[in-house]
């Protein structure tokens, strides 16, 4: 793959796939004994067609070995090698061109409007939910949330000082993405944290109705990620004036690599930020990656396929809904079968390597490739699959709207923005270390007895057959 603009690029020639299989490949060579019976394809081009199937294979090896976190570092640092910056000079690592001072972003100031205060009323379930506890509760008892997620909001509701008026006036934090559909920047900012707004679109260009809230925002007008990440590293810097910060990655765009791109960017900032300023790091991990399943989520997932109701059962029956399970299986532990081939290898490499692999390394062993690097808090919890601008195609569409039938729940960008923030904050203020991949908010999907490639097309078919007005949407692509 070859894009002519310069900044943040694959290396030469690489497609997403490549990259993927490459990163993994050289797992499996490191590592022959924890993945000889994954069935790893020799070859790339057999990756690629059964990337979906082999992905959670994998992870269900690495996660029941005691190197897990060594085999991470290296599927990390694998990843950052195949992006590179280019421009008229030519190509060089990230890591080189991060080394090179810049100069920091002209900032705006925008100042609060009111008190700081964040009331995070959720509603959900056809109900509000001002009690966390009780939210917690509600979600846990509809297959929703996982056990710490409900754990996490149960204590926000116990330890906050006013779970209903959510104060962050003390912290200092960044935000790329900030204008994302997930991103919770307006609850942060109500809550008064003093935030650094990192994004192609200002604040002052979004709708005129948006309230500034109680917290101030410095904006850097049009930054481009990949194609200004030292200017941002610089910024980042002059923002924070040797104070702690919180560094919040939530900036994503589809198409041309630029989920692998983006990921890439935030990850070689952080790495190049010096230690004592990274108070912790916060990301979203999808549910449609391989995610690491432990006893309980397996007997939830098992618990799950005994309850189903007959045409379900009749439908798996004749193989409608894929064969071997929900889950990869290896030990006492597994991983979700939820891939979604439709997605994109591009899409799979920056959640899977990019996200969970390099917040598994942060957690264990810091920022990289610097040796003596002290381990990083991060919040690294699974956001619901919800309904953005990002992820329109038809058989999404149509899936969304036939997803309840299979028990799985979707969200609004408000509720995900609510309920991930809510997290989050807990991640940042519980004395506890975060535990990677334990605070979920995955609506159904890990506990779905079906490999969610095929149990995706089902729904889709039940969506269609709900509104057959979505099925046009299949003749204009």
């Amino acid at each position: 793959m070859t894009i002519s603009e310069p900044g943040i690029q694959l290396i030469q020639g690489a497609s997403a796939s490549q990259i993927l299989y490459t990163c993994l490949d050289a797992a499996v060579q490191a590592y022959p004994e924890v993945f000889k019976e994954i069935r790893f394809p020799k070859q790339a081009r057999d990756f690629k067609r059964h990337y979906a199937a082999v992905l959670p294979r994998f992870e269900a090896a690495r996660i029941n070995q005691p190197n897990r976190a060594d085999i991470a570092r290296l599927l990390a640092e694998t990843f950052q090698a195949q992006l590179v910056y280019q421009s008229d000079l030519g190509s060089q690592s990230l890591q080189d061109h991060l080394a090179t001072p810049s100069q920091a972003l002209p900032l705006e100031r925008l100042s609060g409007n009111c008190q700081p205060s964040w009331q995070p009323n959720l509603q959900f379930l056809n109900q509000d939910w001002p009690n966390l506890t009780s939210l917690g509760e509600a979600l846990s008892s509809k297959n929703i949330i996982s056990s710490d997620a409900k754990t996490a909001l149960n204590w926000l509701a116990q330890n906050l000082e006013d779970p209903q008026h959510i104060n962050l006036s003390q912290r200092k934090v960044v935000i790329f993405g900030a204008s994302a559909e997930m991103a919770p920047t307006a609850q942060f900012n109500a809550a008064g944290a003093e935030i650094l707004w990192l994004d192609l679109a200002a604040p002052t260009r979004l709708a005129a109705s948006q309230s500034r809230g109680g917290g101030i925002q410095f904006v850097a007008d049009g930054v481009n990620l990949l194609t200004q990440p030292a200017e941002i590293l610089a910024t980042i810097l002059a923002f924070a004036a040797d104070e702690p910060v919180d560094l919040c990655l939530y900036a994503y765009a589809p198409g041309q690599a630029r989920e692998m791109r983006l990921t890439a960017a935030m990850n070689a900032i952080i790495n190049a930020l010096p230690a004592a300023l990274v108070r912790s790091t916060t990301l979203l991990l999808s549910p449609t990656t391989a995610t690491p399943l432990d006893a309980n989520d397996l007997l939830a997932l098992t618990q799950r396929k005994n309850s189903r109701p007959l045409w379900e059962a009749a439908l798996a029956r004749l193989g409608l809904l894929g064969r071997g399970g929900g889950a990869a299986l290896q030990g006492a532990q597994g991983a979700s079968r939820s891939v979604v081939g439709i997605q994109g290898a591009s899409y799979q490499a920056a959640q899977y390597l990019a996200k969970l692999m390099t917040a598994e390394t942060w957690l264990q062993h810091g920022a990289f490739p610097v040796s003596a690097a002290r381990p990083i808090r991060v919040s690294a919890n699974t956001a619901p699959i919800t309904q953005t601008r990002s992820i329109a195609h038809p058989v999404f569409d149509a899936a969304f709207g036939g997803a309840a039938a299979l028990g799985v729940r979707t969200f609004t960008p408000g509720q995900s923005q609510t309920l991930n923030g809510l997290l989050a904050v807990h991640d940042w203020l519980n004395p506890a270390r975060p535990v990677l991949g334990k605070i979920r908010v995955h609506g159904g999907i890990h506990t779905l007895p079906y490999p969610m490639d095929t149990a995706l097309l089902v729904a889709a078919a039940i969506g269609f057959a709900q509104n057959p007005k979505l099925l046009a949407g299949l003749f204009k692509r």
